[in-house]
């Protein structure tokens, strides 16, 4: 299966030295975009931002912002000062489901969001249900199966004018199935080789089946970086990807 660079999002869980490795070297084809999340922030800061996308390697703001809406807001734009390729947030941020109102704060907070990120031509995105939780725990937590949480969460994200979502390969081709969502991008975590353990992901797929599924991107974190025992980054990161190609091939 034909691929294109920016269909893989390589989670990079490195340090900044790491990261800049990386991008000089181009151990990633230009265009493969990078995820930063907010642990990565807090300890070095954004500036990662600019130094990546100055290079042609887009960058995907993980922050997962959760917050009471007007906060939401508030780190959201702290996030788009440096106008990342994409931002997101958790879809329970959802509040009032109102689209329109004379008081702006009165409009729930995903569209607030997603408003924020068009002004800027960043891509708006909301994290569905953890590719972490087991199906126990979403009946636990939300009543639901894992898929039904998701298509909730779907429809407000369409409402809104999100333009991406995050959600598991399992749930991917359940909403491909509906043309209603054909504008919203799917971007699909717990992306494993064949050979790899799951680790703290509960609903996985390899690269080949989360495409096959309807997956637009492949988020990738381990199974590109790899171990630091097994060698230099660039060396690691080369290798690891030819791996990811050749799934995709079989």
């Amino acid at each position: 299966m034909d691929i294109r660079p920016e269909q893989i999002i390589w989670s990079a869980d490195v340090t900044p030295e790491e990261l800049r490795d990386v991008v000089r070297a181009e151990a990633l084809p230009v265009g493969t975009v990078i995820k930063l999340d907010r642990l990565y922030f807090e300890k070095y800061g954004k500036d990662s931002i600019t130094y990546c996308q100055e290079r042609g390697y887009p960058v995907f703001a993980d922050a997962k912002i959760a917050e009471i809406p007007d906060k939401v807001i508030g780190i959201t734009k702290t996030y788009l000062y440096y106008k990342p390729w994409m931002l997101n947030v958790m879809a329970g941020i959802c509040s009032t489901l109102k689209l329109e109102d004379e008081n702006p704060k009165k409009i729930d907070a995903l569209k607030r969001f997603a408003d924020a990120c068009a002004e800027v031509e960043t891509k708006s995105c909301a994290v569905t249900v953890l590719t972490s939780k087991t199906a126990e725990t979403c009946q636990l937590e939300f009543g639901s199966e894992p898929i039904d949480q998701v298509m909730w969460y779907v429809d407000q994200m369409c409402a809104c004018g999100l333009t991406d979502i995050v959600c598991s390969p399992q749930e991917a081709s359940k909403i491909r199935s509906i043309t209603t969502y054909d504008k919203l991008l799917i971007n699909t975590p717990g992306v494993r080789l064949p050979t790899s353990d799951a680790n703290d992901q509960a609903r996985i797929a390899t690269p080949l089946s989360a495409l096959k599924n309807g997956s637009d991107r492949l988020v990738i974190g381990r199974d590109l970086t790899g171990s630091r025992e097994d060698g230099p980054i660039v060396e690691r990161i080369k290798r690891n990807y030819a791996k990811i190609m050749a799934n995709l091939k079989e």
